[in-house]
């Protein structure tokens, strides 16, 4: 898909203070980032009145989005699915695809001016004086307001098994996976049963593949579609707002009318609901897509935990041996922040933004700002508005408050 916002098509750089003898790029504000928490962070600031750039490390807005499977699909509903002002368009229907996604963020960001500098990958984060200095591929640069949107999927986590460097067979992370399609009539294994496994071991039955799951643990489940109807406004309306108990009580009802008893299938009930499993480890449910009705039809299985690779083997811990052609990990991401700014004190222990949800800032690091990395499992994108407009709050009360 061509992108049309470029590097220098909207960017207009502006100068900043000396430091040791050389000027350093200097800017009100810095968004990194440019996939739609990023865009909707800048687009906040700039109507605040805010001169904002973002920096990118790739060469698009939205890349990760361009790196997704082709046959991918948001698990939240379209009217639901925006940012601020104009949502997709009907034609994209009740949950757009992969490419709808990148047609809308690249024009938001050029309906909204937004400036980008691409290829500026940050290094680290650094006080200068009453400024942030970011250390960047490029070149150093200064902002007053800073704001970190690189995404919940910024580092994909891949099983160190015994044996992994000498197996034989494809093995990748789902992050690298890149069409169903490619997969007809081979045996595929796919370890994780949370929402990136089942939906592409999903797609990979349609396809023609002969699939398998390794569960570590049983998923909570879900569907697009409850009885018909969006489930995304009844979790934002109702579940959102009832107490962790009641709400995964709740849940757990519509599961098991939805999908039944699967203990015979190999899918166990989960050890925990939904509620309190996402908010002790950030779990959201599996949205399924096909691969439960293909459990039912016994054209799909699931197996054991994956113990170790031995060539062209796949040992698991029931003693079962399996010899599939490809091993697709859906066994999830880190946010990546450690190198960027964990030295400032404001992450949890497992790397997640103690102030996470936009607005206020962390006491230690006034002014910087944490946007779309953490959201209820009821929508991401919708979130990133939500922190995106508590950030330019915030930063519009400083900048009152402080004369700048």
């Amino acid at each position: 898909m061509p992108m049309t916002t470029r590097p220098n098509a909207l960017l207009t750089d502006s100068s900043g203070v000396a430091e040791g003898g050389s000027a350093v790029e200097r800017h009100e504000a810095i968004v990194v980032g440019a996939g739609s928490a990023g865009l909707a962070a800048a687009c906040a600031l700039n109507k605040r009145g805010f001169e904002t750039i973002v920096i990118e490390a790739s060469g698009a807005v939205g890349a990760r989005w361009q790196t997704r499977y082709a046959e991918l699909r948001l698990n939240s509903w379209r009217p639901m699915s925006k940012l601020q002002g104009k949502g997709m368009a009907r034609s994209c229907g009740r949950n757009p695809s992969r490419d709808d996604v990148l047609a809308y963020l690249d024009d938001f960001a050029n309906r909204h001016r937004i400036r980008v500098k691409f290829n500026t990958t940050l290094v680290k984060v650094q006080r200068s004086g009453a400024l942030w200095r970011l250390e960047t591929s490029t070149h150093p640069l200064l902002a007053r307001y800073l704001v970190i949107a690189t995404g919940w999927d910024a580092v994909p986590v891949s099983p160190q098994w015994p044996g992994r460097e000498t197996f034989t067979a494809e093995l990748i992370h789902s992050s690298d996976f890149r069409s169903a399609r490619a997969y007809r009539d081979q045996d595929v294994l796919v370890v994780g049963g949370g929402n990136s496994g089942i939906d592409i071991a999903g797609h990979l039955v349609k396809a023609g593949a002969r699939v398998s799951v390794s569960m570590r643990s049983a998923p909570n489940l879900a569907r697009r579609d409850v009885f018909g109807v969006p489930g995304q406004p009844l979790l934002v309306l109702l579940t959102d707002h009832l107490p962790i108990k009641l709400a995964d009580l709740s849940f757990s009802i519509t599961q098991r009318l939805t999908f039944g008893n699967l203990r015979r299938f190999g899918v166990p009930r989960a050890p925990e609901g939904p509620y309190a499993s996402y908010w002790h480890r950030g779990t959201n449910p599996a949205v399924d897509d096909g691969f439960i009705a293909a459990l039912k039809r016994g054209i799909a299985t699931v197996v054991a935990e994956v113990q170790s690779l031995d060539g062209a083997d796949v040992m698991l811990v029931d003693g079962t041996c399996l010899q599939p052609q490809s091993v697709i990990c859906a066994t999830g991401y880190r946010r990546g922040l450690e190198p960027l700014v964990g030295h400032l004190g404001v992450l949890q222990a497992d790397g997640v933004p103690i102030c996470h949800s936009g607005a206020p800032e962390h006491p230690l690091a006034q002014r910087l700002y944490f946007c779309g990395m953490w959201a209820p499992f009821s929508g991401q994108i919708r979130v990133g508005p939500i922190h995106a407009r508590r950030i330019a709050r915030a930063a519009a009360r400083d900048r009152q408050s402080s004369g700048h």
